[in-house]
């Protein structure tokens, strides 16, 4: 990759890391992968409270010749396996949604046009699971220089 030219979708992963950092009881563990390894990982190796950035679709909008206007979806995923952990996770969707706040979720990423928040969803633990969990799905709509 030419030196001019950033991974835009790198760039805000590292921003969203940072920002979530401050997410009182779940952002000192905030890391990019799935939900279904978490909740299948076997012992004590997980923390207790964790946020995990899933990667979403990303759709290709238009084609120019210098690059392509995508807009990507992330799933913030706030994770608790505390008993009676839906207060928490309530408590962590406001601090999420505080931790990202302004027009373009506080990042500053060259070529980020807009930012926007679609439904997000709760999940209490299932019969025989551990994991209470909120996703926060975060649409990134940037122009990536190719």
């Amino acid at each position: 990759m030419s030196e001019d030219i950033i991974d835009v979708q790198a760039a805000i992963i590292d921003q969203l890391q940072q920002r979530l950092a401050v997410v009182p009881g779940f952002g000192s563990v905030v890391r990019e992968g799935h939900v279904q390894a978490v909740m299948d990982a076997d012992g004590e190796a997980e923390p207790e409270q964790q946020i995990l950035l899933q990667d979403g679709d990303t759709v290709e909008e238009e084609r120019t010749p210098s690059g392509v206007r995508e807009s990507w979806t992330i799933n913030i995923v706030a994770m608790s396996r505390k008993r009676g952990a839906a207060p928490a996770l309530r408590v962590a969707r406001l601090a999420i949604k505080q931790a990202l706040k302004g027009l373009k979720a506080g990042v500053e990423v060259p070529g980020l046009v807009k930012v926007s928040f679609p439904v997000s969803a709760g999940q209490l633990p299932a019969p025989g699971r551990r994991w209470g969990l909120r996703v926060i799905p975060i649409t990134f709509t940037y122009h990536q220089k190719l």
